[in-house]
């Protein structure tokens, strides 16, 4: 999670520093990309837990 909330940051950083629109837009889209797989890998954990908790 922590290297999921650094790769946001980089992106944000990316976004504010953007200089025409097809860099926002890339930003963005880098952005959805990490938050993307960050809920995959959320997801993931929570069935290993319940995988676990109820065998």
């Amino acid at each position: 999670i922590e290297i999921i909330v650094k790769e946001i940051t980089e992106e944000a950083v990316n976004f504010k520093n953007a200089e025409n629109p097809s860099e926002e837009l890339e930003a963005l889209k880098d952005m959805l990309d990490v938050l993307m797989r960050g809920t995959t890998q959320v997801v993931e954990k929570i069935d290993q837990y319940n995988d676990r908790r109820y065998r």
